[in-house]
This record gives C-alpha cells, sequence and structure tokens, in this order.
C-alpha cells in the first residue's frame, strides 16, 4: 500500500473534521473535478435523450414489449459503462492530484484503465448482494430493507479506493471493503447516510431551479396526464441538457471526496492498531528504571 498519510483527505476524526476536509478538497480541487463531471453528465444525458421509454407505455402485447426493452438494453448499458468509466476516473483524479506527480494525466488514465475490470467485478457482486439484503429486508419490514441499503452503499464506498490505493485483485478489494466498513460501522453509515441527505436536498433545489425555464411545459404534463410525453420533451431539450449537466456536476464530486476521507480514516486506523502491539512490546515497566548490579 502506498503511503498517502500526508494526503489532505487523510486525518478526519469526527464528522466536522470530515466536512471540513471535504469542503477544502472541493474548493481547492474543484476546477478539475468539475471538467470530469460535465463530461460524465453531458455524455449520459445524451445517451438518455435517444432513449424513448413512452413507446413501453403504448404497449398491451407482452413479446412486442420484451423486444421494445431489448432495444433499451444497449443505450442503458453504454449508460451504466459511461458512468463506470468516468466515475473510476474522477475517483483517481481524487487520489493523485494533490500529490503533485509530473505526467499526472498519462498516471491518471493508466491507473483508471487498470482498476476498471477490477472495480466491475466488485461492483457486480456488491450489487447483487445489496439487491438480496434490500428485497428480504423489504419483505420482512420497511426499515430493515432501508438500513440494507445504506448498508451497502458504505460498503461500496471503499470499493473503489481500494482497488485504486491497493490491490487490483477483486477478492482483496470486496473483503477489505467489507473488514474497513465494519472497522466503525454506525459512524461509518451516519457519514454516509448525512452526505446523502444533503446531496439529496441540494439536488432538489438544484432541479426545482433548472425546471424555471420549463415550468409551463411541466405543469402542462401535471395537470393532463395524456401530455407526459412533454416531459421527455423536455428531457431531449438541448438546453435543459446543457443546464442539467452543468448544475448536477456541482455535487458529482462529492462522494469520491468521501470515499477517501472514509478509507484513509478507517485504513490508517488499521494500520496504527497493527502497529500498536509492537511499541507495547518494546517498552518494558523495568527499562524505566536504571538498572542494580547483580548481586553476587
Amino acid at each position: 500500500m502506498n503511503d498517502f498519510q500526508n494526503h489532505p483527505l487523510a486525518g478526519a476524526v469526527d464528522l466536522d473534521s470530515a466536512m471540513t476536509k471535504l469542503w477544502a478538497f472541493y474548493r481547492k480541487y474543484f476546477v478539475g473535478m468539475y471538467i470530469i463531471s460535465v463530461v460524465l453528465a453531458l455524455l449520459t444525458s445524451l445517451v438518455s435523450a435517444g432513449i424513448d421509454t413512452t413507446a413501453i407505455q403504448t404497449v398491451t402485447d407482452p413479446e412486442e414489449m420484451l423486444q421494445i426493452m431489448k432495444g433499451m438494453a444497449g443505450p442503458y448499458a453504454l449508460v451504466l459503462l459511461i458512468s463506470l468509466v468516468f466515475g473510476v476516473i474522477l475517483h483517481a483524479w481524487v487520489l493523485d492530484k494533490p500529490l503533485g506527480e509530473p505526467g499526472f494525466a498519462a498516471t491518471l488514465l493508466k491507473k483508471s484503465a487498470f482498476a476498471l475490470i477490477p472495480y466491475l467485478l466488485v461492483m457486480i457482486v456488491l450489487m447483487t448482494i445489496g439487491m438480496i439484503m434490500t428485497a428480504f429486508g423489504l419483505v420482512l419490514l420497511v426499515v430493515p430493507g432501508i438500513f440494507a441499503l445504506f448498508y451497502i452503499a458504505t460498503v461500496t464506498m471503499f470499493a473503489l479506493p481500494l482497488t485504486l490505493a491497493e490491490s487490483h485483485n477483486p477478492a482483496h478489494v470486496l473483503s477489505g471493503s467489507f473488514t474497513l466498513a465494519h472497522r466503525n460501522l454506525w459512524p461509518n453509515m451516519g457519514w454516509v447516510i448525512v452526505v446523502m441527505l444533503i446531496i439529496l436536498v441540494v439536488s432538489l433545489v438544484i432541479g426545482a431551479i433548472l425546471m424555471v425555464p420549463f415550468t409551463g411545459t411541466f405543469l402542462k404534463s401535471i395537470n393532463n396526464p395524456e401530455e407526459a410525453t412533454t416531459l421527455l420533451e423536455i428531457s431531449r431539450n438541448p438546453a435543459y441538457i446543457i443546464l442539467s449537466a452543468l448544475a448536477t456536476s456541482l455535487v458529482t464530486p462529492v462522494f469520491p471526496i468521501l470515499a477517501f476521507i472514509l478509507y484513509f480514516r478507517n485504513r490508517y486506523a488499521e494500520v496504527q492498531q497493527e502497529a500498536a502491539p509492537d511499541r507495547e512490546e518494546s517498552l518494558k515497566v523495568e527499562d524505566l528504571y536504571p538498572k542494580t548490579p547483580d548481586k553476587e
């Protein structure tokens, strides 16, 4: 494991210090993270705009509906691939940019390329576990299902930092994600939930502001359900796509920053715990007193 103890996101001990580090890092390195986030948002919006979801609403034949859904699988898979690739790049940027090493761009792309496949495999496993846990939780009670969602979200936060900073071995990343998440499980989940709630509120406000230029069309679709296709028209409007990309990219870097704050906090706490026994064994009580000559 590389030594990242001097990284600006390392050293958070509580939520207050974590939020302080998050905001300081966000302000200092905003431009680079924002550019990556805008490119991601534009690409995913452009691909999503080409998906005609209204066609499936007017179809009653199951076979025809299945054919339409198969046609949508490709664009949705492309959206997921774009999100995955740029997510890895953004996390690698957060990790390596503060180090100021020469050839940063080439190193960034190389590290992202090597991390992509292992991270994809880990995410497939984590998402499968998450869906199973959430399904059982919702069947039993709603609260366990919600807990399962927050739990798997917390575990997932460690996957990409481990892949980029330590190992491309999916087994190591998977086991390490659960280990680090459980090292301070309740504080870790608490930090994730707080940031998720903040992002939710900010996203709702941004969404409301974005809809102002399109208020007439939006209200028209609500008052007359038969004209619900107008919502799709809004999402395909070039002005809306650009405004949405510029606005949503403001919050996109927050989770990669939080991921490394959590990773550094729990990883270096583990290193300190492993080193503690050695320090204790190296110092004995009798070593504090001067030695006396042996009696004959």
